[in-house]
């Protein structure tokens, strides 16, 4: 969606952080929650004030405490997994820290397991098995954005000692895919790491355009990669070997090889090498902060890691990147305050 282009914005921050399932509010400040495209749940941390707070949060009989984070209606719920205390008399301040509920799907409160393919599978399908009698949910739009379902050949897909999350991401990895977890539900989604290869960039609909009237700092660090234009994928002891090229190009510049057991398939081997090639060229990670407008409202909204973004940095400086993480921050009187940082990938090429 187009942005709403003002002189001035005003925002009206609201904050909010309650203890599920009784909704018992808690005096805390300091809010800073993040995610980037290789963490599998979202980190959260926050400052408590007064023993109070703290003891709505401690562990009961019933396992870990469970609170729900709402900064301008987006909504977060939010695993506690650790504490600290700090007190200076009279006041007593308590940090905790915790992470989405994905994170039960991970060490160390998921098992662990061993196990190989006995019989040809689909990849989605090895993944969605990992959660069985879990209660979460797996989302996987093989047909649209994708990445490519596949066959896995028998025997293609051992591990040993991996919990549940090891083992999707270890899938989705293999196709050139991230896993990005849900906010506030038992649910992950498996996703391309680059939607549309980055040459494309000029020619792909963005998820999300970012005016420059409301970028507060922005900054850049130079990280150039060779001009790959072609890579070799294949499998092990199994599985097929493609050679990925640049339409239009010699394929003259290759990127090193990738060997994946779980490459069996030439539609995962072609996404896997577009994956590996957008790695490559000139580029930059830009950092820049913008406000985190209220659901609903003006875009740009929420920026989530795998997001293609517009930047209209100024007139006749317009570009385009990839959200590569977000790390949002609720500070001040009130949460006075309520930023969003967000890193993007910038490639210098004629379509990025």
């Amino acid at each position: 969606a187009e942005p709403d282009i003002l002189e001035t914005y005003m925002i009206a921050n609201s904050v909010s952080v309650v203890v599920l399932p009784e909704r018992t509010p808690l005096d805390a400040t300091d809010i800073k929650l993040g995610l980037d495209e290789d963490s599998f749940a979202w980190k959260f941390s926050c400052t408590l004030h007064g023993v109070t707070s703290l003891n709505l949060v401690r562990p009961s009989g019933s396992g870990r405490k469970t609170i729900e984070v709402t900064i301008n209606g987006w909504v977060w719920l939010i695993l506690v997994e650790r504490y600290s205390r700090s007190a200076q008399f009279p006041a007593e301040r308590f940090s905790v820290s915790g992470a989405s509920r994905t994170q039960l799907l991970a060490a160390p409160y998921a098992p662990r397991r061993s196990a190989m393919n006995a019989v040809d599978i689909n990849a989605r399908q090895a993944a969605e098995d990992q959660l069985y009698l879990t209660g979460f949910t797996l989302n996987w739009d093989a047909t649209g954005i994708g990445p490519p379902d596949w066959s896995i050949t028998a025997g293609a897909l051992s591990y040993q000692d991996q919990t549940p999350m090891q083992v999707i991401a270890r899938i989705a990895e293999a196709v050139g895919g991230i896993v990005r977890p849900d906010m506030a539900g038992d649910g992950l989604t498996v996703l391309p790491r680059y939607r549309e290869a980055v040459w494309w960039w000029d020619e792909s609909i963005m998820d999300r355009i970012i005016p420059g009237e409301l970028i507060t700092n922005i900054e850049g660090e130079w990280s150039p990669q060779p001009a790959w234009n072609t890579v070799y994928v294949s499998g092990t002891t199994q599985g097929v070997a493609v050679d990925v090229r640049r339409t239009g190009t010699a394929g003259d510049n290759p990127a090193p090889d990738v060997f994946d057991d779980l490459i069996t398939a030439t539609d995962a081997a072609r996404s896997r090498g577009i994956c590996e090639l957008s790695k490559g060229g000139d580029q930059e990670v830009v950092p820049l902060t913008i406000p985190l407008m209220q659901q609903g409202g003006s875009a740009p909204g929420l920026v989530l890691p795998g997001h293609l973004c517009e930047v209209r940095e100024a007139p006749g400086n317009w570009w385009r990147g990839k959200c590569l993480g977000v790390d949002i921050g609720a500070t001040g009187t009130g949460a006075s305050k309520v930023s969003q940082v967000l890193r993007l990938e910038r490639h210098y090429t004629e379509a990025a």
